[in-house]
């Protein structure tokens, strides 16, 4: 008998560096913005396999919206 223990939905997150000073749609406030690359994964007895989804995203990091820039 085998026994596989398959996982989707591990998140990644890596900081890309900054993306400018804005002002926030969602709570007004002006701040310095991050870059960031969002992946999840399959996993394999919780091994990260391969990423099967990516996207970048500039951060509010006040109220953490986010804007697919």
């Amino acid at each position: 008998m085998f026994f596989f223990l398959i996982g989707f939905g591990r998140t990644t997150v890596e900081d890309l560096g900054s993306a400018g000073t804005r002002v926030c749609p969602n709570c007004g406030n002006r701040a310095e913005w991050r870059f960031l690359r969002v992946k999840r994964w399959l996993t394999l007895f919780f091994i990260p396999i391969f990423a099967y989804s990516a996207r970048d995203a500039a951060v509010c990091p006040i109220c953490k919206h986010e804007s697919e820039d």
